[in-house]
């Protein structure tokens, strides 16, 4: 061990939210504490939808400002986010862009146009990636056809938001592994940007920032000793880091996105994992990833919004209050279906899904809640089975994390439709394995599987064995006929 205490800064941006964590490391155990939160929501103007990216850096500065008056010295800082946006900037290295959401429709108009230049086979064969509407190549390509490839002509360099704080603190310019590997533009067998991609869709090589392994020390804060780490800086990445079931389980990453996955040592790329919207995921060395997006989470906050809209001020813990108590298998939906993708009325969106299926319409918040739980649930079984087809294994256990672990209902039925049993925790999973990365990069553990061992001595895990499996069997079969029928 090197230090006697390391003491470093975890900065989790979400979706919907943001936090700074301080990790303490004593050698053995890792605590941590949140010393600022903060609301994330995008900004919607026209019919664009951008971040407020100078409101996040004002926060991560806010954030590293009240660590220095808790903490003299603080080791290190590393930085990770959803991943997908980004900024620009010039050859003199000003930033120059407003960050667009992925949710922006943009790439929804030019979708058809897009992969009229390169088909969606193709593109996963180059990429690895699933074919997603949200991805880095899409929003880029969308700006070529919708006459913005001027700031592709005149850009230095275009980085993803944690590079762009790490640049607007260090002065350096990279691009981290792990979050290039999911922009559809990256080459999984070279390690790099994929030709074949950027020529293509005429994106200029120079745009893009060297790539850098995850675990290096890329600068210091400015004026302070502190070292910024370049960390799994694509938050999926980070958070099943932080899994202490590792390798061994099917790991869902909870949160606004449910990201269902397992660990595999190396890239699968097939006619079966293009089929089935498989997607690699580049993580720290000898954890990468295999998994598929669903909605998650997202859903139900944008019920809660829609109910907040009309006066009906409901919390989350009241919303599922209202779940439990409602009658099972009412109705269900398909949580992938693509209107649940964009924000703006989500309680209609599932009763207008459940009438053209044939099925009750809810009409409680309590039922609607209770329709997207079960849903999500079904909807992991059915990415479980493919995965544990694609890698000829099968799971002992599914291991849940981020804060979508603490719903209990939830867990609860993951459990019973899988018929496997749920662990869940670590909650703050995304900030752990951002620390977990500073500490091998200052030697202080020695793996991911040391760190792992050690998140067991350190964090409350809940556990949750399958119950009512026969109903929950039966009901997956007429969600597997609803989601062929909706397919034909």
């Amino acid at each position: 061990m090197g230090l006697p205490f390391m003491r470093m800064l975890a900065f989790d941006l979400g979706a919907s939210s943001g936090k700074m964590f301080l990790g303490n490391f004593n050698g053995s155990r890792l605590s941590m504490d949140v010393i600022r939160r903060f609301e994330n929501r995008p900004t919607f103007l026209r019919n664009e939808i951008f971040w407020n990216v100078l409101d996040i850096y004002n926060n991560l500065e806010e954030g590293i400002s009240i660590a220095l008056q808790k903490e003299r010295q603080i080791n290190s800082i590393g930085f990770d986010s959803f991943s997908n946006d980004f900024g620009f900037l010039d050859k003199d290295g000003y930033f120059i862009n407003q960050v667009h959401c992925y949710r922006d429709e943009r790439t929804y108009r030019n979708a058809d146009a897009i992969y009229a230049r390169m088909p969606k086979d193709v593109m996963h064969k180059h990429s690895g990636n699933q074919n997603a509407l949200f991805g880095t190549l899409m929003q880029l390509a969308t700006m070529r056809l919708e006459n913005q490839g001027y700031l592709l002509e005149g850009s230095g360099k275009m980085l993803f938001l944690p590079d762009l704080f790490s640049y607007f603190l260090t002065g350096e310019i990279n691009s981290e592994y792990t979050i290039s590997s999911v922009s559809q533009m990256m080459d999984f067998s070279k390690g790099n940007w994929s030709a074949e991609i950027l020529d293509t869709f005429q994106i200029p090589r120079t745009l893009m920032a060297d790539i850098v392994s995850p675990g290096t020390r890329v600068g210091k804060v400015n004026k302070t000793p502190i070292e910024v780490v370049a960390v799994c800086e694509h938050d999926t990445a980070s958070a099943f880091l932080s899994a202490p079931m590792g390798e061994d389980a099917v790991i869902i990453s909870s949160g606004t996105w449910s990201l269902v996955g397992v660990e595999t040592q190396a890239h699968i790329i097939s006619d079966y994992t293009f089929r089935h919207n498989i997607a690699n995921e580049g993580g720290y060395p000898g954890h990468h990833r295999m998994l598929k997006n669903v909605m998650g989470l997202w859903l139900i906050q944008e019920c809660q919004r829609a109910y907040v809209d009309i006066g009906q001020n409901f919390s989350i813990e009241t919303l599922l209050g209202m779940a439990a108590d409602e009658t099972a298998f009412q109705c269900m939906i398909n949580p992938n279906d693509e209107r649940f993708f964009y924000p703006g009325d989500m309680p209609e969106k599932i009763r207008e899904f459940c009438g053209q299926q044939g099925q009750p319409i809810p009409s409680t918040p309590g039922q609607i809640v209770r329709c997207v739980l079960e849903s999500l649930a079904l909807q992991y079984r059915l990415v479980i089975e493919e995965l544990e087809q694609l890698t000829n294994r099968s799971y002992g256990s599914i291991n849940i994390v981020g804060g979508g672990s603490y719903n209990v209902l939830l867990n609860q039925y993951v459990a019973n439709v899988s018929g496997k049993p749920v662990i869940a925790g670590p909650g703050e999973a995304t900030a752990i394995g951002n620390i977990l990365v500073q500490l091998i990069s200052f030697g202080e553990i020695g793996s991911i599987k040391e760190g792992r061992v050690m998140l067991k001595d350190s964090i409350e895990m809940k556990y949750y064995e399958p119950e009512n499996q026969n109903a929950w069997n039966n009901r997956f079969e007429e969600y597997l006929q609803m989601i062929g029928e909706q397919e034909i």
